[in-house]
């Protein structure tokens, strides 16, 4: 892609903002769309982006369609814009998040399509695997996202637009386009603060704001979650295209770490990384969330297996807690009473 025009919505978010990174390494000629709700133009100042608002950085609503004006004349579209947040955050808005991100969706295949661009990418989530599978030993296939209930409407609206695009886009019309599904993902620039914080964020922000304070860990710390570092994700879709073929994959390929972790184990690492003499205080809640999920990447390393391996969660956050202390205005305030998990 080197030259090539490639347009990241959600660019100024923590993975968006790693991602443009990634693609500025390899020489493309990187556009920002973002409605700065949970992105920020410090974030892209971060990875040397040098913003050029109307030519490279566009502020926009991708909830309206007169965004479509943004995807003229674009070789590549990363979509990365969406309505996420914590699970707190997820059940108590579930209405708004299915509203806002429908119309996030529906716009942006419609300017894709508009504007004929060639390639798609869109990010969808782990989270439109059903509850039914949910479980610290059993790893989730690819086709088993249709098999159940999700948990929250994030993953449900998630998976309409994967069917969205497979009934609509694959195959009958000039665009190629991808799913990929994310596993929970952590790392620099990723927000430390506020609901939106997902868990080992705001465990982080909780650890350093307080150092002396038991760390809150909401729930028994008995479930668990599939997290992978920011950079094991975007250099992924910076390499989406197959080495053999130059395609994009055709069906729905997820990324994990393959392990179940612990959100005890998580407060573990970082008390012990942070070398504090706490212990871990947990809180009783209503709803502790899926008791695990894992990927299956069998499939992805069948198709990828010249890309790095992922990092060790245990590599992973003592890189993220090296970079939190060295970037404060992250996570320096006060944080919520209870850590979240997505």
């Amino acid at each position: 892609m080197s030259e090539k025009p490639v347009l990241v919505t959600g660019g100024a978010g923590f993975i968006g903002s790693q991602l443009v990174s990634d693609l500025l390494a390899i020489g493309a000629d990187v556009k920002v769309l973002d409605n700065e709700s949970r992105g920020t133009k410090a974030n892209l100042e971060n990875v040397g982006f040098a913003i050029q608002p109307g030519k490279n950085y566009f502020v926009a609503d991708l909830r309206d369609p007169s965004a479509h004006k943004y995807f003229r004349d674009i070789h590549t579209v990363y979509h990365l814009a969406a309505d996420v947040g914590g699970i707190a955050y997820a059940l108590s808005q579930g209405i708004q998040i299915w509203r806002n991100n429908t119309l996030i969706d529906t716009n942006t295949f419609d300017a894709v399509l508009q504007h004929e661009v060639p390639n798609l990418i869109y990010a969808s989530s782990s989270c439109v695997y059903p509850m039914q599978l949910s479980s610290p030993h059993r790893a989730l296939k690819e086709h088993q996202a249709w098999q159940g209930e999700m948990h929250t409407l994030y993953g449900a609206e998630k998976l309409l637009g994967e069917k969205a695009i497979a009934m609509h886009l694959q195959g009958l019309t000039k665009t190629n386009a991808a799913i990929v599904r994310f596993h929970n993902v952590y790392g620099p620039r990723s927000i430390m603060k506020s609901q939106n914080a997902q868990v080992i964020q705001a465990l982080i922000s909780r650890a350093l704001n307080n150092p002396t304070q038991d760390l809150e860990v909401w729930g028994t710390g008995r479930q668990g979650r599939d997290f992978i570092y920011v950079t094991d994700i975007t250099q992924w879709l910076v390499n989406l295209w197959l080495p053999k073929t130059n395609q994009l994959p055709k069906k729905p390929i997820q990324r994990g770490s393959g392990n179940n972790t612990t959100i005890k184990a998580i407060a573990q690492i970082i008390i012990k990384t942070l070398n504090l003499d706490i212990a871990i205080d947990f809180r009783p809640v209503p709803d502790e969330g899926e008791r695990g999920r894992k990927a299956d990447n069998t499939l992805f390393n069948a198709l990828y297996s010249h890309l790095p391996k992922t990092l060790s969660i245990q590599a992973g956050i003592e890189r993220y807690i090296k970079w939190s202390m060295a970037h404060p205005s992250y996570w320096q305030k006060s944080v919520p009473s209870m850590s979240l998990l997505n």
